[in-house]
This record gives structure tokens, C-alpha cells and sequence, in this order.
């Protein structure tokens, strides 16, 4: 009996982690995204042939505002498109965590 609890523990601790990870997922990508629509609500106020500077990977980059507005926005869709799936994914494996608890007549017990 002790071996089957164990294994309960086991897969209810992987399940827990899945979910806090997937949560903490889309509050990152939340976070890029709002800052791609700062940066992009900025650069459509400015004039297009005006330099500007973004990182890629690790190095400064000159361009102007007309090439760097179309790549933000197709980053920032990228985004909202990546934390859409990353929600769908939560949800299914939330659903997946509940039925398992029913099925095993899983309590939680809090100390």
C-alpha cells in the first residue's frame, strides 16, 4: 500500500509542477507582449525613416522604424498565438489533474 500512495504522491507532485510551469509560461510571454505593444504603440507615433536599435540575441542592432515595425508585430502575434496555445495546453492538463484525482479518489489534505 505504501508503494501505491508513493506513486500517487509521485504523479500528483508531476502534475502540480506541469501546472505551475505552464502558469508561469504565460506570465512571461504576458509580459513580452506587453512590452512589444509599448514598444510598438512608440514607433507609430515616430517618423519612419528614424533610426532605432533592437537586440538580437545578444547584440545591438541598427534599423530604421519602417523595418522594425512589421517585425515587433509579427513577434508580438507570435506571442499572443504561443500564450493561447500555452492556455489551451493549461486547461486540458488542469482537466486531465481533476479527472485523475476522481478516478483515484484523490483527497487533499492540507497541514
Amino acid at each position: 500500500m505504501d508503494q501505491r500512495t508513493n506513486a500517487f504522491q509521485i504523479k500528483y507532485n508531476d502534475y502540480k509542477q506541469t501546472l505551475e510551469t505552464l502558469q508561469a509560461k504565460i506570465i512571461e510571454l504576458g509580459h513580452d507582449k506587453d512590452e512589444h505593444d509599448v514598444v510598438l504603440s512608440t514607433l507609430k507615433k515616430t517618423d519612419e525613416n528614424r533610426k532605432c536599435y533592437r537586440m538580437i540575441n545578444s547584440a545591438l542592432v541598427e534599423t530604421d522604424v519602417k523595418t522594425t515595425i512589421p517585425i515587433l508585430s509579427t513577434k508580438r502575434a507570435n506571442l499572443e498565438e504561443a500564450i493561447e496555445k500555452m492556455k489551451a495546453e493549461l486547461i486540458k492538463t488542469a482537466e486531465e489533474f481533476e479527472k485523475w484525482k476522481k478516478d483515484n479518489k484523490i483527497q487533499v489534505v492540507k497541514q
